[in-house]
């Protein structure tokens, strides 16, 4: 299975990439929206992997681009924000899945 991985903080993304490499995952990691909708364009992944607070615009921005391009690869927002509004929205905007960072590469892989 062949990810990509939409995380801008250096020491998260590294340890998700050989985490999820361990578990038998194929990740590709970008850092900023544009590299992200850039990767989505470019390769056929299996599932997206996406961080909501990226430098260059939020991650709720390429949830709801991916969507409206009528794309419905599996994205599951990977975030520390941990309020209602937040996951409701994001899973309004499409996403299939919310995990609230910290959370245990278990739970990811299954």
């Amino acid at each position: 299975m062949r990810l990509l991985l939409v995380e801008d903080d250096p020491l998260i993304g590294d340890a998700l990439q050989r985490g999820l490499k361990q578990e038998g995952f194929t990740a590709d990691w970008v850092q900023t929206y544009a590299h992200g909708m850039s990767a989505i364009g470019l390769v056929n992944y299996d599932l997206v992997l996406l961080d909501l607070g990226l430098p260059d615009q939020d991650g709720l921005t390429l949830l709801s681009a991916v969507r409206k391009n009528e794309n419905s690869i599996p994205i599951i927002v990977t975030t520390a924000r941990s309020g209602l509004n937040s996951r409701v929205e994001a899973l309004n905007l499409g996403a299939d899945d919310y995990l609230i960072k910290p959370f245990a590469l278990e739970e990811l892989a299954q």
